[in-house]
């Protein structure tokens, strides 16, 4: 359980499997750029690595739960959401780098309205359609074209320009990263665990436009992302497309008007 009890806290659930580099770096980050009182559930779906020892290094406003079988990402998702107990809750990868103010940037949008469901930030994937890069091109041109790599000197930049701003978006979240108020997880359900390295995210937002939410992306957030590094580790090319396929074909099944 939580030992926060503002209510500006979140929950941050990060399930994990082996990949101990990215997820040390992203607690360390969380401790250090988090402005919002935070409790972090690590969900360790039976990791082999380093990760079995992170309990030994991290005490502090943190919960590290060691499943003995892996439950994947969404059981992973499932199992933090039931053991937190504060307002907000954030969905994270473990291959997240944050920096300073991105929790009260994702809050405050979450905030403006409450018919917003879910709030993501800007990233650096280009693998995602949340790059920041890509928003530039085809959504908001005033993003600056950016002289430097660095994210922190990025989310200043960002700040100057869209301190507490973001847009509504038509199309669906990366999970990743994205915030929600605990009662919006409420009333829409837990994720569904049959998606497998994928369509978890996109079942998740066509669920909540059809409960009558919409969905927001903070123009001040930036995010570095190494994109789907843990499936990378787990599933090989060929088991990978095999995913796809199946997930596809249960997102046709449950959305079939969005196709």
């Amino acid at each position: 359980m939580s030992v926060s009890s503002s209510e500006k806290a979140a929950d941050l659930i990060i399930p994990v499997y082996n990949q101990y580099r990215h997820t040390r770096n992203l607690i360390e980050g969380v401790y250090r750029y988090t402005d919002v009182p935070f409790h972090i559930y690590v969900i360790d779906n039976s990791s082999t690595d380093e990760t079995v020892d992170l309990h030994k290094i991290y005490t502090h406003n943190i919960t590290i739960v060691r499943n003995r079988q892996n439950r994947g990402w969404c059981g992973g998702i499932n199992q933090g959401i039931d053991l937190g107990r504060n307002p907000y809750v954030v969905l994270m990868n473990n291959d997240v780098e944050v920096s300073q103010g991105w929790l009260g940037n994702l809050i405050a949008f979450l905030d403006t309205h409450p018919r917003i469901g879910a709030v993501g930030p800007l990233d650096s994937s280009p693998n995602d359609w949340q790059c920041v890069d890509r928003v530039r091109e085809t959504m908001v041109s005033q993003i600056p074209n950016f002289l430097t790599e660095d994210l922190h000197e990025r989310n200043r930049i960002l700040k100057y320009h869209f301190h507490r701003a973001g847009i509504l978006i038509e199309g669906t979240l990366a999970f990743f990263c994205v915030a929600f108020m605990r009662r919006t997880l409420d009333a829409i359900g837990p994720l569904d665990e049959n998606f497998t390295g994928g369509g978890d995210d996109d079942d998740y937002c066509r669920r909540l436009r059809k409960a009558g939410y919409v969905l927001g992306l903070a123009l001040d957030t930036y995010v570095i992302h190494h994109s789907s590094s843990t499936a990378k580790s787990v599933f090989g090319q060929v088991e990978r497309r095999e995913n796809r396929k199946r997930n596809l074909a249960r997102l046709k099944q449950k959305h079939p008007d969005y196709f």
